[in-house]
């Protein structure tokens, strides 16, 4: 049985608490954002309406996207399919379906996505710092069983404790880092939307080599899981979208400097 907190009135599964506490952190870190950076093109009524919107459609995705690679267990057992609080929440798929319901939100507000996409990136780096907690609450994707020396004694999904890989603990280690790195980035106030790249690239990389370490079991492609396999193509579509804005930038430069001269 999943652990569980006991909230006087009722009991709620740690992993759902965790999950809870880092979407409310990454809510609150993203308004700030938003109220220091783009308040004057983005009221609070806006940024609640377009979170409400992300927020279930990422929900819903989290959830489609895990019971997709766990289809055989779910055929089998129809009834947990809406058990959310017992976990299966993939990030992968809360990510894509976010992302769509934030760029059709803003298509359809005419706003330009990329601030509300940065203020995204942030919540999203400190929320998933503080959800694999929850994921190392409740077991859920655990890291292989190793013999090294740093393998620490941990629980897969069924409760049986091994010699893991500390895959929860790295994970939520490096996001917290990245939501730093991503916090002193914002700061120097770059281009709209370069925290946003620069989170889906850092993220995507750091998930794609993790992934490696990864107990749970899910489809793959030859040496690949399916995760991995997202994840190169999340990584090569925001690296490249960098690289394009920063020659485009150049290129503005050199034009101005011509005009300039000329």
């Amino acid at each position: 049985m999943p652990p569980t907190l006991d909230l006087l009135f009722f009991e709620l599964p740690t992993y759902t608490a965790f999950v809870l506490l880092g979407i409310g952190t990454g809510l609150g870190v993203a308004f700030g954002y938003v109220r220091k950076r783009a308040r004057r093109t983005i009221s609070p009524p806006v940024f609640l309406s377009a979170a409400l919107i992300v927020f279930v459609a990422a929900w819903l995705g989290a959830r489609a996207y895990h019971v997709a690679l766990n289809w055989d267990y779910y055929s089998a057992h129809p009834e947990t399919i809406a058990q959310f609080g017992a976990g299966g929440l993939a990030m992968r798929g809360a990510f894509i379906a976010g992302f769509v319901a934030l760029a059709m939100y803003a298509r359809v507000r005419n706003m330009r996505w990329t601030k509300l996409a940065d203020a995204a990136a942030l919540g999203l780096a400190v929320g998933q710092a503080i959800g694999w907690l929850g994921a190392l609450a409740r077991g859920a994707n655990y890291g292989v069983v190793s013999d090294a020396p740093f393998a620490l004694e941990l629980p897969d999904v069924y409760g049986l404790v091994a010699p893991r890989f500390p895959l929860q603990h790295l994970t939520s280690g490096v996001f917290a880092l990245l939501f730093i790195g991503l916090l002193l980035l914002a700061m120097s106030k770059p281009r709209a939307g370069t925290v946003f790249g620069v989170y889906v690239c850092v993220s995507a990389a750091a998930n794609f080599v993790l992934g490696f370490q990864r107990g749970d079991e899910t489809l793959t492609v030859g040496m690949l899981r399916i995760d991995q396999i997202v994840d190169m193509l999340l990584f090569a579509l925001s690296a490249s979208a960098l690289v394009w804005t920063r020659l485009r930038k150049s290129e503005q430069r050199r034009l101005e400097f011509t005009e300039s001269v000329g």
